[in-house]
């Protein structure tokens, strides 16, 4: 605004006064009104500015928080919990080196039996066939022997005389005949055990309440399983030894791998493993190593267990693995499994940061080396709370919070 120069009223005429007076007022009437335009121009292109500068949260309010990153989900914690969000506080460690190699599918030996005679004998009746699913105690084979039956003659003779013993009492028997009497029961017990008859069957001889002819008897499952092998058929005579029935539990398997032996020195037991059984990977561990050297591969045996869930697969089939194994020497480094990292609408790697109880920033991280099934990222600070599981839900959130502010 110009200054004006105030010249005394007695200078100028009445008239002239009266009109110098309107155009002082309109003067400052306009400059007043270029003014309120001015700050009105400047406060709207402040308001842009901020918007631009500011994240947007769930709520739809600005947010004024230090991190900078993409947008914010809040979310109540009854969602948390149905929405199995995991928040892990990142540290530092160290990645192991992951070791790939061909393996072989082999029965859990610790979790399998194989059904043999000790003794000559004729198959009567089959009770299990090949693929049946088995109890263990089960019956399997009725078989018959000459010599059980002996045995069963003797048990029940013995029997007797040891019943007759100890009704009387050593007060009336000497002490000889009440040992001799004893050790015979006891040994023909033993007998028939060594034959393969169970408690029950031989209780049954002792006791006169047989449900099978004299010298026949049953073999029982040793184990629960499945049935994978019944060499026989009725009316056979089998040798003793000869292998009736092979049953293993299915449900966990062993996989063993060859390695050399600079490889295996790294492993340890206990580490974790992953097996691809027809083109899915499946969870396992190192529960033992082999001391020596295979003589024709020179290399050294890794076994693996593998729970393959309700599938069942075939001992022998080749598959691939993949060991974790000691990284000497390497830096510590944060790492995320892969259901943590999300990548925005730019295509920039991110993770959910809880920055304070029930809010979550999508935060921008540099993607590293991928080791087994933790990857390495840099980009946040060692002790941020990092959502590990349930990110895929924070970013739908986000993705619906966004189609919200769409014009």
């Amino acid at each position: 605004m110009k200054r004006v120069r105030a010249i005394p009223l007695s200078m100028i005429g009445f008239g002239a006064a009266v009109l110098l007076t309107a155009a002082l007022t309109s003067l400052d009437a306009t400059g007043q009104h270029t003014h309120d335009e001015s700050d009105h121009g400047d406060s709207r292109e402040a308001g842009l500015d901020a918007h631009d500068d500011h994240d947007v949260t769930a709520s739809g309010q600005a947010d004024h928080g230090e991190e900078s990153g993409g947008g914010v989900v809040e979310l109540a914690a009854e969602s948390i919990q149905a929405a199995d969000i995991h928040v892990t506080t990142l540290k530092a460690e160290v990645l192991p080196e992951i070791i790939s190699a061909p393996g072989e599918i082999q029965l859990d030996e610790y979790r399998s039996a194989d059904v043999t005679p000790l003794i000559d004998a004729l198959v009567i009746k089959r009770h299990a066939r090949l693929g049946d699913e088995v109890t263990a105690g089960q019956p399997l084979i009725t078989l018959a022997s000459i010599e059980v039956a002996a045995a069963q003659g003797e048990l029940r003779i013995v029997a007797n005389e040891w019943q007759r013993v100890r009704r009387l009492g050593k007060g009336v028997v000497s002490a000889k005949r009440f040992v001799q009497a004893r050790v015979a029961y006891e040994q023909g017990r033993l007998k028939l055990r060594a034959y393969g008859l169970d408690n029950k069957q031989i209780n049954a001889v002792v006791t006169r309440r047989m449900t099978v002819a004299l010298g026949q008897f049953q073999l029982n499952a040793p184990v629960s399983g499945t049935v994978l092998h019944d060499d026989f058929r009725v009316g056979q005579r089998i040798k003793a030894g000869h292998g009736l029935f092979l049953i293993a539990d299915e449900r966990r398997v062993w996989v063993e791998a060859n390695l050399p032996p600079h490889q295996a020195d790294h492993i340890d037991i206990g580490v974790p493993a992953r097996v691809n059984i027809g083109g899915q990977w499946h969870e396992g561990k190192v529960i033992q190593k082999h001391n020596l050297l295979d003589e024709q591969t020179r290399t050294v045996r890794v076994r693996i267990a593998v729970t393959p869930g309700g599938e069942h697969h075939h001992a022998g089939e080749f598959v691939q693995v993949t060991i974790a194994a000691r990284a000497d020497g390497a830096k510590p480094t944060l790492a995320v499994p892969e259901s943590a990292l999300m990548q925005d609408e730019e295509g920039n790697w991110t993770v959910f940061v809880e920055f304070k109880s029930g809010h979550f920033r999508q935060t921008r991280v540099h993607r590293g080396t991928t080791r087994g099934q933790k990857i390495a990222i840099s980009g946040i600070a060692e002790g941020t709370p990092v959502v590990t599981k349930g990110a895929f839900y924070l970013g739908a959130e986000l993705a619906k919070i966004g189609f919200g502010r769409s014009p």
